[in-house]
């Protein structure tokens, strides 16, 4: 009877350690993205944390470095939001863009969360700012982001000409990194209303 109970006792400790250790959040990567642009293939579907320049109007949401800007050195990567906030970007025929969708983000068959706080909103509403002039540019903001890498390896037309890693955004032009988690941002100087340096 007592090796019964023991037995069971080391079961329900060794379940409940399983259970722990699922709980535990997952660790991003500290990358640049100059590291994900030479190799995506190592990046896909990883959370990752990354320093960049994230960018927005008019057929335009991404996210860049000027260490490795695009086209220079890789392909581009198209920016958007986890669960149901979207970036809200015209990028393709007859699509409306919608400040929120209905349901949360799924790519891949992950669900994509998120962190919709303070420093998000902060985030967002900068890279929305309407401005007295006529603007013909993007917004941008330097900040550093908590996300994961989609890409699909293709060529042009769904061929296997000229293949790249791409599948997302504008035109299908991109990569494509789902913001779930906004770190911090480069401040504004109040005075001027531009990051600081």
């Amino acid at each position: 009877m007592r090796s019964v109970i023991c037995l069971g006792g080391m079961l329900a400790f060794g379940v409940a350690f399983q259970q722990g250790d699922a709980q535990l959040p997952e660790k991003p990567l500290a990358v640049s993205l100059c590291q994900v642009r030479a190799h995506p293939e190592n990046f896909l579907h990883k959370l990752v944390e990354v320093e960049v320049t994230a960018s927005h109007g008019f057929e335009d949401s991404m996210i860049d470095d000027r260490g490795c800007a695009w086209p220079k050195v890789g392909p581009g990567i198209w920016m958007e939001y986890g669960g149901t906030r979207s970036t809200d970007t015209m990028y393709c025929c007859g699509f409306f863009p919608k400040p929120v969708r209905e349901k949360p983000l799924v790519v891949d068959g992950i669900p994509l969360d998120l962190v919709d706080n303070q420093l998000f909103k902060e985030f967002d509403e900068r890279l929305r700012l309407k401005h007295s002039k006529p603007q013909r540019g993007s917004n941008t903001v330097r900040a550093t982001l908590r996300g994961r890498i989609f890409a699909r390896r293709e060529g042009i037309g769904g061929t296997q000409q000229n293949p790249a890693w791409m599948g997302y955004g504008h035109m299908g032009c991109c990569m494509l990194f789902v913001v779930t988690e906004v770190v911090s941002l480069v401040p504004l100087d109040e005075s001027t209303g531009t990051q600081r340096r």
